[in-house]
């Protein structure tokens, strides 16, 4: 049987009941990224060459971000798309670590477009397990009562997450507990991470901030404290309450042992008691000093609260801006490596630089790997940087460089880590949005030595052809080069195929007219 939509299950006897209804899904398995990112406040648009201020992850602070929009399953929730204009999505992947879908029925599994935009950026998406008041306390004596259903439900869960390739789940307890049903809380997570992690060894289980582990009474701490520790040891980490103080980001820090980045500070984006909307930044900006880790909840905001959906991308690039200074930009590396730049939406469809059709379209597996930073993140009214609708070479949209700006041309596409062994296949497709523009593509690489080098090639005037004509002695010109150009529907296509031993670093374009960017292809000869 054919799944055609995702939805939640909504009882304890649905869950035990369930069963996967066809073979295989069409969900995308989780990308790998660099072991290294970039500090957003170190990145800046148009500065050549970041690689030496690269971070190592391990011990970096991590970002999650928890979807919760008007109850979840929206026209998000159909598997392969539906035809509406308008709706949410999300494309500042590179900065996050962690997805969450949330909604409040007693499992939220994540949409399966959802999952396919998150794994192709290297982030891991976890659904949801909530249980709330007078319902999730009497759901929890059923459960306990026979300590096989608890077994049987904890199987069931892990099933799931199989079955719909996501990574695991925010356990979320908000209810009572008896006090003789403490421990098999504990002992309930604790199994559910260790079944998952023998399932999906990259899995995690994450707690939310809710009834105490010592008293079973609903009481958000707001910090890490006995009341939730018991709790955190037995999971990959906590996602705390939202209305804090820096005293309990303190307390939590000295609690937390050599586990600080497992510490999810909640940030609410709708405000509610806390430093909320386009403010959100401030509560980031205290967490940071603590180097802790940070749970945004409902980013959404940005365009639930709009009643004009057409200005999204402005309010959506001006909250997400504020915050980049406190987020770490990841490192796509997995070749092949290609995108078109859509963001999973259009007015119209486009294949192969074709029309295919005038519906307006939503499926957010058609999302593409999306830009470093797919916003300008210098104030202004002239960003670097957009989306546009309608142009495409495949899909709904495409990147737009808007040209010069501030006295400078260059625009970074890319920070990335794609190590090429023997042969390195290079393909750009771009559109001139004047006559005659001359445009130059830029790839900065590193030699087995780690030594930075660099290749330029582009056009100049009227589509003359030219390589590696550098202002100065850092450019190196390969062996066995074969570099074209040709022209297909208004799109220029530049291709490169040349000898190669390194690493590529960075991708950009230097452009004083704007600039349409329809489809990015690199690969390694030893791969393909």
């Amino acid at each position: 049987m054919e799944i055609t939509e995702v939805l939640p299950i909504k009882s304890l006897e649905e869950a035990l009941l369930w069963k996967p209804l066809s073979e295989s899904l069409p969900v995308i398995h989780l990308k790998d990224r660099a072991n290294y990112s970039i500090n957003g406040r170190d990145y800046k648009c148009h500065e050549r060459f970041l690689t030496s201020k690269r971070l190592h992850n391990q011990g970096l602070p991590k970002t999650l971000i928890c979807h919760d929009m008007q109850g979840g399953y929206l026209n998000d929730r159909f598997v392969n798309g539906t035809k509406s204009s308008n709706e949410y999505t999300f494309y500042n992947w590179s900065v996050i670590d962690t997805f969450v879908y949330f909604s409040h029925h007693f499992i939220t599994i994540p949409p399966i477009g959802w999952i396919n935009a998150a794994h192709k950026h290297g982030v891991k998406v976890l659904g949801t397990l909530i249980t709330e008041w007078t319902d999730g306390n009497t759901l929890w004596l059923q459960v306990f009562s026979n300590l096989e259903k608890r077994d049987n439900l904890v199987d069931k869960l892990v099933e799931i997450c199989k079955y719909y390739k996501f990574d695991g789940y925010l356990f979320n307890v908000e209810n009572e507990l008896e006090s003789e049903n403490i421990e098999n809380m504990i002992e309930t997570v604790s199994l559910l991470r260790t079944k998952l992690k023998t399932a999906i060894t990259h899995s995690e289980v994450i707690w939310y901030d809710s009834v105490s582990m010592e008293t079973g009474k609903l009481i958000w701490q707001n910090q890490l404290n006995n009341h939730n520790k018991l709790a955190f040891q037995a999971c990959d980490g906590i996602f705390l309450n939202y209305n804090w103080t820096e005293e309990d980001l303190a307390k939590s820090v000295a609690n937390a042992g050599n586990r600080v980045i497992d510490v999810y500070v909640g940030v609410d984006v709708f405000g509610r008691n806390c430093i909320g909307g386009l403010d959100s930044y401030k509560s980031l900006e205290i967490i940071r000093k603590y180097d802790l880790s940070v749970a945004i909840f409902a980013p959404g905001w940005t365009y639930e609260t709009l009643s004009d959906k057409n200005k999204f991308n402005v309010v959506e690039d001006t909250f997400w801006r504020k915050l980049y200074p406190f987020l770490y930009i990841h490192i796509p590396c997995t070749l092949p490596f290609t995108t078109y730049f859509c963001r999973g939406y259009g007015s119209k469809k486009i294949e192969n630089f074709v029309l295919s059709s005038l519906d307006a379209w939503y499926d957010l597996s058609k999302l593409n790997y999306q830009p470093s930073v797919p916003l300008c993140l210098q104030d202004g009214n002239f960003p670097c940087n957009s989306y546009v609708d309608g142009e495409a070479v495949i899909g709904g949209g495409c990147l737009r460089l808007n040209g010069n700006n501030e006295n400078t041309s260059y625009h970074r596409i890319f920070v990335c880590h794609f190590e090429i062994k023997s042969t390195l296949y290079f393909e750009i497709t771009v559109k001139a949005l004047k006559p005659y523009d001359s445009h130059k593509i830029f790839l900065g690489a590193l030699d087995p030595y780690g030594m930075p080098y660099k290749m330029e090639f582009g056009i100049q005037g009227d589509n003359n052809m030219f390589f590696n004509n550098c202002d100065d002695y850092s450019c190196i010109i390969p062996d066995s080069k074969i570099y074209n150009l040709t022209l297909e529907n208004g799109w220029l296509l530049h291709k490169l195929k040349c000898e190669m031993v390194g690493i590529i670093v960075e991708v950009a374009i230097e452009t004083e007219e704007p600039l349409l960017i329809g489809h990015l292809f690199i690969n390694d000869g030893s791969s393909s």
